[in-house]
């Protein structure tokens, strides 16, 4: 094999795998008004996404919940699956406060998935090329 023939195979080669990149989340029905963060969070990890282990976590961005509308950035994401949650931490503590079975803050799903109950992986999860884009998602509130 020549070592042009060499050199154009590694070329197909490395130009047929995606890489990473951006993805900007556009957070819509955010309720500035109750103030603190946006925490978004990405999984590629059923057992992680559905046991809500945050170690495992493989995009994190923090926004200031300062507007209706909202945008951030998880970057270099690796192509593949991805579930993304978000959660509207009003007093900025890291953590998502419940009465009972009712959320006391914001949350979304991507996909839309999660509206009324917990989604499982395979209800959130979007397949990400690698290419640089962007997410919608909507907040929702119980109260």
């Amino acid at each position: 094999m020549t070592k042009i023939a060499f050199f154009a195979g590694l070329m197909a080669l490395a130009t047929s795998q995606a890489t990473a990149g951006d993805i900007q989340i556009d957070i819509t029905g955010v309720d500035a008004g109750r103030g603190g963060v946006i925490h978004v969070l990405a999984f590629d990890d059923k057992a992680a996404f559905d046991q809500s282990q945050m170690a495992k976590i493989v995009g994190y961005a923090k926004i200031p919940a300062s507007g209706s509308t909202v945008s951030g950035t998880l970057e270099n994401q690796k192509p593949g699956q991805l579930a993304i949650m978000i959660h509207h931490d009003q007093n900025d503590n890291g953590q998502f406060e419940m009465k009972g079975p009712i959320p006391q803050e914001g949350w979304a799903y991507s996909k839309g998935a999660g509206v009324r109950s917990l989604p499982a992986f395979e209800d959130a999860a979007i397949e990400y090329d690698g290419n640089t884009s962007s997410l919608g998602l909507k907040m929702n509130y119980a109260n």
